[in-house]
Formats: structure tokens, sequence, C-alpha cells
């Protein structure tokens, strides 16, 4: 096992066994999702580290543009399918939504170790980190969070439900690919600029659920 390899590993399992204890404090309730969806995120980025290793060895570029980000958007986002149950969630709307950004959050925390490992530990690198860091796990969080709203609005559809949830992921993985393309280039800022855009797009979108929910209950 490679020195990468084992801190994947042993970051999924020294976060994980903690969070299986606060889960199971939590009962059955919303929250329990989200930490478990968290879990799951953690367990995602082991998961898509090897997956992109089998699939783009040695195709460096070619990797971060087009294999990674649909490798990563199926990886963080398969478990977002339980909510298409209609009969156990026959109304999701906020739930869904943390889950996707609690998954993609628990992603980002591998990938950040990923860039930790390549950089030196000189204070500009711990600088760079932090905010590599932060921008990452905004990015990952918004784009499964997309990916989250976009079967919300589509549960009813199921005629067409399988070629809605590979646009979504195709959609999802661009955005992804943008923003690793994005970092590459002199438009460094504009990628900077993207998760927080979407963080806001979401936080109205929410704001009208919690709308819609208080119109609902009156």
């Amino acid at each position: 096992m490679g020195d990468l390899q084992f801190q994947f590993i042993s970051v999924f399992i020294a976060t994980f066994i903690p969070l299986m204890f606060v889960a199971l404090m939590l009962g059955k309730g919303e929250s329990r999702q989200i930490i478990l969806f968290f879990g799951w995120g953690l367990f995602s980025g082991v998961l898509a580290f090897h997956l992109n290793n089998s699939f783009g060895a040695g195709q460096t570029e070619r990797l971060a543009l087009s294999i990674a980000p649909m490798i990563e958007e199926i990886c963080k986002g398969l478990p977002l399918l339980l909510f298409l149950n209609q009969k156990k969630y026959p109304s999701v709307s906020k739930l869904i939504i943390f889950c996707a950004m609690a998954s993609g959050v628990g992603f980002s925390i591998q990938e950040s170790i990923y860039f930790f490992s390549l950089s030196s530990r000189e204070i500009n690198d711990l600088l760079v980190l932090v905010f590599r860091t932060l921008t990452t796990a905004l990015m990952h969080g918004m784009v499964t969070a997309a990916f989250g709203i976009g079967l919300m609005m589509t549960q009813q559809l199921k005629n067409v439900r399988l070629p809605i949830i590979f646009g979504l992921l195709a959609f999802c993985a661009s955005l992804h690919a943008l923003f690793n393309l994005l970092l590459q280039t002199n438009f460094a800022a504009i990628a900077v600029v993207m998760p927080v855009a979407m963080f806001a797009a979401v936080w109205v979108f929410l704001g009208t659920l919690v709308s819609l929910d208080s119109d609902y209950t009156k």
C-alpha cells in the first residue's frame, strides 16, 4: 500500500468511525442522514482515487478535465438516488440538498489531503492549502448539491428518469471540469468565484423552499 493510499484510508477510518457514533446518537432524524452522507463523501474520495488511477493512469490532463470529474460526481452523488423512492421520501426538499452538500464536503477532505501531500511544509504553501481547501470544499459541495436539486425537481418524471440522471451527471461533471480548467489558466479568479456564486444561488433556492413550506403549512 502506497503512502498516499494509506493516508486516504486512514483519514476515512479515523473520521468515519467517530461519525458513526454521532449518527447513532442522533437517532433516525435528518441530522443523522446528513452525517451519514458526509461519511459517504469521505469514502467516495478513496473510491474515486482508485478509479482515477485505474482509468487515467499516465493521462494527467485528460484525467483532470474529463475522466476524474465524471468519476467523482458519480461517486459523490450515487447514494442520492435513494431519495427517488417516493414511498419513503414522498416530498424531498431541503434534506436532499443538505445531504448532497455533506457528501461533496466529505469528498473534498480527501482531495485536500492529496494536494497537501504534493506541497512542501512552508508557510506560503500552507496559506495556499487553506485557500484551496476552502474553494475545493465549496465547489464539491455545490456541484453535488446541483445534482441533488436536479433529482428533486425531476422526481415526478419517472418515464425519462434514467436519461435525466445521466444528463445531470454530465452537467455536474462539466461544471467540475470547467473549475479544474480555469484553475490552470490566467482566469483562476473566475474559478474562485464559481463556487461562491453557486453557494449564493443555492442559498436563495433554499430560502424559496422555506417560503414554500411556510405557505403550505398556513
